[in-house]
């Protein structure tokens, strides 16, 4: 018990010092870099949620923003009811900062002590465990998706899965199966990347099984026998009745309303196909640390958007660590030199090492195709990959890059095995000790993301916002440059402090953005004429919205603007510093000008 506390609170301390000095601004600070907005949006969603509770409004239909046609947020299948379940819980009770922050220990920490659990079992080691652990934790890939995509940060429930049928296939009984059963519940009901990649994680598990049990039960008759698939398929039928409205809504949506709609970067139902070439694997993602690395990230800066990394720092985080390399190829050759000599030992057992790590490696090789382009070429020969086959039967999906975090935690499992093996090799306690400690802390170092872990201080926000709080509760806002392409999340942001309608927050394809498209031009008089029928009081514009661009109509049209007759000026808000030097706030936005509807017209009209 004593050992099981200390392995807990090490993994407490680790996500404490690993997103430092974020746990004593809990409750105003969020993790991130400022140019990636949609954690703002997710601050947004919390106090949506909590804001409808409060005043009774729809949870669903959100009429705050998109005024005054309002949005619809849930997108069935993406999303399933248990992960809003949890959602709207927090929010109601919480802060939005609180509500994201909580989130975020929650999965460092799971990822952390699950992939634990799940190495300890196999090597009865827990330094390996620990090791294994904390590769999987906090490797890049995770810190990129607590900056960006905050549901994809929930890996932890495929490592639950992944261990709760390991039990099953070892010694089946009613502990083990309810375990996979919740394994499978929590695995299916939070975000729709976590579920693909886990169904592919236990079928490739399954179809190992029956193959390793053809191979060997001539050589080694007493390996485990597959009873076990059988019992864990009738499990899996078990949620069926749980999940059928989710899975049936996302399927209807595939095959019916994509169908109908043209392929889009914002139809969540049907990616362009071109999208799986831009946000799939690259040779060096896999090899070059994160660019946010203090010491090795300029380095790796100079790839970031060549052709043998990839455009996007997030979405090609995919550092497996030389550490953690070294070690499961260590792990490889001890296995190739070995493996016949541990089949036969291990075949009584219920851990059979043999099995388990044939099945990571292979695990790493699947998860690395899945995670390539559709298909590679090589003079006139295509290669096609998986994602290239996978498209038409989800062709939701496209950022294959993301298989990557499955290559981790086979290499972390692996890296796990190769630890163990290196310390059986030592004798005295000491030397394993300063071992273990030396390479977890090489870990850490490579994988370290910022001195200290990029917060962002959301605590204040343009003077602005404070004044329209003061404004009385039925007025209408515009913000611009209007966001007609997709929703500027900081405008939503902004709305939780001043909490008054906005136009803005428009969702593509919906009839709410191709009528924003008729009133980007702030400086056409029609453009008012349509704002103050749309019940719009005040337009604020950012100047920093205009300037930002290399486009010099854009920059023009700030300085049409205040020749509009039908604006009234009303006050210049200056921009504002951050109230701490080198940390980043949400105080700083540029100038913002403010003015108020006033044309007049008819009534008939």
């Amino acid at each position: 018990m004593k050992k099981k506390l200390v392995v807990i609170i090490v993994f407490i301390l680790l996500v404490v010092v690993m997103t430092f000095p974020l746990l004593i601004n809990i409750h105003k600070s969020i993790p991130g870099f400022f140019s990636t907005d949609e954690s703002f949006g997710a601050l947004w969603d919390s106090w949506r949620i909590k804001f409808s509770f409060t005043h009774k409004l729809s949870f669903n239909h959100v009429s705050v923003i998109a005024h005054p046609f309002g949005i619809n947020m849930y997108q069935p299948g993406f999303i399933s009811y248990l992960w809003m379940s949890l959602l709207y819980f927090l929010s109601i009770l919480t802060t939005p900062a609180l509500t994201f922050n909580l989130q975020i220990f929650f999965n460092l920490f799971f990822n952390g002590i699950l992939t634990y659990l799940l190495v300890y079992h196999l090597t009865k080691n827990r330094v390996s465990g620990i090791f294994s652990g904390i590769i999987f934790a906090f490797c890049p890939y995770q810190f990129v998706r607590i900056w960006q995509h905050l549901g994809l940060s929930y890996n932890e429930f495929i490592v639950f899965s992944l261990y709760a049928i390991i039990l099953l296939r070892e010694n089946y009984n009613r502990r083990h199966s309810v375990l996979f059963f919740f394994s499978l519940l929590l695995l299916f009901s939070f975000d729709f990347s976590i579920m693909f990649f886990g169904f592919i994680v236990l079928c490739v598990f399954i179809a190992y099984s029956v193959v390793y049990r053809l191979i060997s039960r001539k050589l080694y008759p007493k390996t485990t026998d597959l009873s076990y698939i059988k019992k864990a398929v009738f499990t899996a039928m078990l949620t069926i009745p749980l999940l059928f409205f989710q899975f049936f809504s996302l399927i209807k949506k595939i095959f019916i309303f994509s169908s109908l709609n043209a392929p889009s970067a914002h139809n969540l139902y049907r990616r362009p196909f071109n999208d799986l070439f831009e946000q799939s694997a690259r040779p060096l993602s896999y090899f070059l640390p994160s660019s946010s690395h203090p010491v090795f990230g300029k380095f790796t800066e100079q790839f970031v958007g060549t052709k043998l990394y990839g455009l996007s720092f997030t979405e090609h985080a995919l550092y497996l660590g030389w550490i953690p390399l070294l070690f499961a190829f260590l792990t490889f050759q001890r296995w190739k030199k070995n493996r016949k000599f541990q089949a036969q030992e291990l075949a009584n057992s219920g851990v059979n090492d043999d099995f388990y790590i044939s099945f990571f490696i292979l695990l790493a090789i699947v998860a690395w195709f899945f995670s390539q382009p559709p298909w590679w070429k090589f003079g006139p020969v295509k290669i096609y990959m998986p994602s290239f086959f996978m498209y038409k039967i989800l062709p939701m999906y496209r950022a294959y890059c993301r298989f990557g975090i499955v290559v981790m935690l086979a290499v972390a499992v692996l890296a796990g095995y190769g630890l163990k093996f290196v310390l059986e090799g030592l004798k005295s306690k000491n030397a394993k000790s300063t071992m273990a400690i030396l390479f977890c802390g090489l870990v850490l170092f490579e994988f370290w993301n910022y001195p200290p872990f990029k917060v962002i201080d959301i605590s204040k926000v343009p003077s602005v916002y404070y004044w329209l709080k003061e404004q009385p509760k039925g007025i209408v806002i515009a913000e611009y440059p209007l966001d007609s392409g997709s929703p500027n999340e900081m405008y939503k942001f902004y709305q939780i402090t001043h909490e008054k309608r906005i136009i803005n927050g428009t969702i593509p394809g919906t009839y709410a953005n191709k009528f924003a498209q008729d009133i980007i031009k702030l400086s056409d008089p029609k453009t008012e004429i349509i704002l103050k029928s749309m019940g719009v009081t005040y337009v604020l514009v950012h100047h920093e919205g205009y300037l930002n661009t290399e486009l010099t109509e854009d920059k023009e049209e700030l300085k049409r603007i205040p020749t509009n007759p039908s604006l009234k000026f009303i006050k210049s808000y200056p921009e504002q510093d951050c109230p701490q030097q080198n940390l980043m706030c949400t105080a700083k936005a540029g100038p913002i000008d403010v003015y108020e509807v006033i044309v007049n017209y008819p009534p008939d009209k």
